[in-house]
């Protein structure tokens, strides 16, 4: 009897080892990918292709044209807001691809004298994927799929109403990610005007700013933060 119950006991330490075997291995041989939410690394589940990312403006913070980096002419927006959908979430390191799906702009004002300011609009948004870089740094860039992105800014000045069309220098808007916060950061963007007169518009050349902060994942229930790993 003793033999039989020891031998019993005996198999259930064996099955219990092999079910710790095979849930280790199987938390090894999960992946991280480049994007995770909720936790960074292997502390959070990998963002699925297919999700969607949004960010509104960091509090306190204004999405920014400037004539002068961290200069007081030009265009301020109290509001603005990104959405990304994900193609392609590799394991990392690598890169994440996704399409831009949303860049919008909204509560601008205009510093430039006799100008106000109607409205800011972002063009080409689905012709434009958002690169998440795993490299030093974080890089993130807007690259053209087809026709690079373009920003609207329609102005009203004394007797005339104008639209100043402006594109990133190189046809590329170049940020990073910071995973304290998780924002999505654009910093002194240099964008050529492409049409409009250069003195209402506030010149040929401006500088772009803005900070999204947090990036959610926000197909998963409750919007949690977005890690790059």
């Amino acid at each position: 009897m003793h033999s039989l119950k020891a031998f019993a006991v005996a198999a259930a330490v064996a099955a219990l080892a092999t079910v710790a075997v095979v849930g280790t291995a199987s938390a090894a041989a999960a992946p991280v990918s480049v994007l995770t939410y909720g936790a960074p690394g292997p502390g959070g589940p990998n963002v699925a292709p297919g999700q969607v990312l949004t960010g509104n403006l960091q509090p306190g913070t204004k999405a920014t044209f400037l004539t002068a980096p961290g200069g007081g002419v030009g265009t301020f927006c109290s509001v603005s807001n990104i959405g990304v959908q994900v193609l392609a979430n590799p394991t990392a390191p690598g890169v994440a691809v996704s399409k831009l799906a949303a860049l919008g702009f909204g509560g601008c004002v205009s510093t430039i004298p006799g100008s106000t300011v109607l409205s800011v609009t972002e063009n080409n948004l689905p012709n434009n994927n958002v690169l998440f870089n795993d490299s030093a740094g974080f890089p993130v860039q807007f690259v053209p799929a087809g026709a690079p992105v373009q920003l609207t800014i329609v102005e009203s000045v004394p007797g005339a109403v104008l639209n100043c069309v402006w594109q990133p220098v190189g046809s590329i808007y170049q940020g990073n990610y910071a995973n304290p916060g998780n924002r999505l950061i654009v910093l002194n963007q240099k964008i050529q005007l492409m049409s409009g007169p250069p003195g209402p518009c506030g010149g040929t050349l401006q500088f772009m700013s803005f900070t999204y902060q947090p990036v959610v994942d926000s197909s998963v229930p409750g919007s949690p933060p977005v890690f790059v790993n």
